[in-house]
């Protein structure tokens, strides 16, 4: 009997830190992945800006000019990463700039700061405080983005996902840019809640998408968007209002039937 009793405790002490709620630095995830460390964290709050434009691996892509070209540098996350049931606090940038002052006279080049991703990367279930930004980010493996909240604004304008990507489950608060985005593969945005603007405008997407039971409370663009066979609008739901000017299904003008 002591010796089960023993076993449970020492059980107990063993995932009471598991259990717990933890707080992460962003700055100690940063130094993982400067490590080629696999990023893996449950029910965890991640304090301070996630900042991935700053990895040991950046390099300048391109070299700006007087014409006011940008100086554009790459950092390339190659681990896998995680996070399952976590709150960031803070601001989550794969994609920042140096802007410049656009009322001076003579305009200067600008630094673009990206960032890719060439694992699988699975974000769960969290909670997104500030702004979230992927801009010009290439996800090379599988994008899980479901059930997260998204409390300010989103970036994804100009990535490119070459495999699956699924935003399903999700509720995106804050304007949710997904303008110029290219899906190669399926991706997933059922049962997605679009609280603001949410801008499709130009998206394309090369394999079927799923909208099924996604609401769009204000304005839903997707003027431009390339939608292929397989597209499903089933039950989504338009409260605000919306434009498929010149958006195409399988090359045909498209809207959808329900709203």
């Amino acid at each position: 009997m002591k010796t089960l009793l023993l076993s449970l405790f020492v059980a107990l002490v063993t995932t009471a830190p598991t259990l717990a709620q933890s707080t992460v630095s962003a700055s100690d995830i940063i130094a993982k992945i400067n490590r080629n460390e696999t990023v893996s964290y449950r029910n965890a709050t991640i304090t301070g800006d996630l900042d991935l434009t700053s990895l040991d691996n950046r390099k300048e892509v391109r070299e700006g000019s007087w014409k006011g070209d940008s100086q554009e540098y790459l950092s390339v996350v190659n681990v896998p990463v995680s996070f399952k049931d976590c709150r960031f606090t803070g601001k989550v940038l794969a994609y920042r700039t140096d802007e410049q002052d656009e009322r001076r006279l003579l305009k200067m080049s600008n630094k673009v700061y990206n960032t890719d991703f060439t694992e699988a990367v699975t974000i769960e279930n969290c909670t997104f405080e500030k702004d979230a930004a992927f801009k010009y980010s290439t996800f090379k493996q599988r994008a899980i983005f479901t059930d997260n909240t998204f409390r300010d604004d989103v970036l994804f304008k100009y990535s490119k996902f070459r495999s699956a990507a699924d935003f399903s489950g999700s509720t995106f608060q804050g304007y949710a840019d997904f303008k110029y985005t290219k899906f190669d593969e399926s991706s997933t945005f059922e049962k997605v809640a679009f609280g603001r603007y949410a801008d499709f405008k130009y998206t394309k997407f090369e394999e079927s998408v799923d909208f099924r039971q996604a609401r769009f409370s204000n304005t839903a663009d997707f003027k431009y968007t390339q939608f292929p066979r397989g597209t499903n609008f089933d039950n989504a739901r338009f409260d605000g209002s919306t434009d498929f000017k010149y958006t195409t299904l399988d090359g045909r003008k498209f809207a959808p039937g329900n709203r």
